[in-house]
């Protein structure tokens, strides 16, 4: 009998530090190896029963990649591999974590160019062989090099969807709406109990609240992921042909730099130019001071507040009333972003401030929501398990409770270090 071993090392009824270990015959393949945006418990729970052979990142996003690493210092000969731009992005990430950890994380910065040099640069649905294990990557439509991963061992099929957006964004092509035959599927279920609104509904909205902010004589501050969300909001804004100065700030610039390098990974390489000729480019911190005094919109990291040159601006618009803060991604509980969109207060060194600046949400979103998850996994065989990952405890607990209930599917929400078999006769 062919068994096959699942362990979930991360990313478990959370959002953070997905890790997922493949064991077979006393080797592994690893899917993510992220980290979690908090300081006390940062990793994934160690690799300790056997030997890592092969590390897949799925994206670039430090809650999938931020640990790899430690993959590297542990298992130096594993092979590791990924899209050429989650490479890139992703040596900006860690590195960046490395900065503002103030260099108390368990690698260093040569730890990381080691790692990068070292890995296999994948191109999309291209089959990648080691001695146990395969994979293909697949476009998952969630930023530039994003993938869903199908792992092929023995006789056993595993399709990981990473974090996938099944809609048409500005910036990247969807993700395919169907999932290979497989024996098993590792779903991410971010936005698993919400439906997003009509993008189109969405952006025009957002657009409209920019200029208001803008004529009105406010800063229209966007804290934007570096990767991904900072060139969709450009892109939204150049599609929309925006006529009021806009700013880009922080690493955004450099990773839309690498966007635009691996510009094959995206959807409309004229339109993103476009986006990113239009915006001034912040040369150094100096610059700032000056961009708070007109009317304008500053496009920055860090999406969730944690860190970045947001937390610059903000410090200068919390208590203007014309002005306003406008979120546009996912915020982890916790966070400073978090805080703000439930609390309407902001932390400025030791002091907690009331924020007087206009706060609103977008759902400018790149996970699939409710309806889209269960477009892809609810015609699945019958025989097919399902582990739902990545979603807050209430969202994965209740996706695999709704697979399970209405769909008959055998769906589970599995916590940190449980471990399932597959097998077969």
């Amino acid at each position: 009998m062919a068994l096959v071993k699942i362990k979930f090392l991360g990313g478990t009824r959370e959002v953070g530090a997905s890790a997922i270990q493949i064991q077979n015959n006393g080797r592994s393949m690893l899917l993510d190896y992220g980290a979690r945006l908090r300081k006390e418990n940062r990793f994934p729970l160690s690799v300790e029963d056997s030997n890592v052979e092969l590390a897949v990142i799925s994206h670039a996003h430090i809650d999938h990649s931020g640990a790899i690493p430690l993959i590297y210092k542990q298992f130096p000969h594993a092979e590791i591999v990924a899209t050429s731009p989650t490479l890139a992005f992703t040596k900006i990430l860690i590195e960046d974590m490395i900065r503002l950890s103030g260099n108390s994380l368990p690698f260093t910065y040569k730890d990381v160019k080691k790692v990068i040099k070292k890995a296999e640069k994948l191109n999309y649905d291209v089959e990648y062989e080691t001695d146990n294990f395969s994979v293909t990557l697949m476009n998952a439509g969630h930023i530039p090099g994003s993938s869903t991963i199908l792992a092929i061992i023995d006789d056993f099929r595993i399709w990981y969807s990473g974090d996938i957006n099944t809609i048409e964004t500005q910036l990247l092509a969807p993700a395919k709406r169907k999932i290979p035959d497989v024996d098993a599927i590792i779903i991410e279920s971010t936005y698993a109990l919400r439906k997003h609104p009509p993008r189109q509904d969405v952006e025009r909205e957002f657009v409209d609240t920019l200029r208001e902010c803008v004529e009105r004589g406010g800063v229209a501050l966007v804290p934007a992921f570096s990767v991904g969300r900072a060139q969709e909001v450009l892109s939204i804004l150049a599609k929309y042909n925006f006529e009021y100065p806009v700013v880009l700030d922080g690493m955004a610039r450099i990773a839309s730099e690498i966007t635009l390098k691996y510009s094959n990974f995206i959807k409309n390489k004229k339109l993103l130019q476009k986006a990113l000729n239009m915006a001034h480019w912040v040369k150094d911190g100096s610059e700032r001071k000056g961009l708070v005094v007109d009317p304008k919109v500053i496009v920055s990291p860090a999406g969730m507040l944690q860190g970045g040159s947001a937390q610059y601006y903000i410090k200068h618009i919390y208590s203007d009333e014309t002005s306003g803060i406008y979120l546009v991604g996912y915020q982890v509980k916790g966070t400073l972003g978090y805080r703000l969109l439930n609390e309407r207060t902001v932390r400025l060194g030791r002091k907690v401030k009331k924020v007087d600046a206009e706060v609103k949400f977008f759902e400018l979103s790149s996970h699939s929501d409710r309806d889209e998850l269960l477009n892809l996994v609810k015609h699945v065989d019958g025989d097919t398990k399902v582990f739902v990952v990545h979603g807050d405890l209430e969202s994965a607990i209740g996706f695999a409770q709704e697979l399970r209930e209405s769909y008959d599917i055998d769906a589970v929400a599995p916590q940190e270090g449980d471990t399932f078999i597959l097998a077969n006769s």
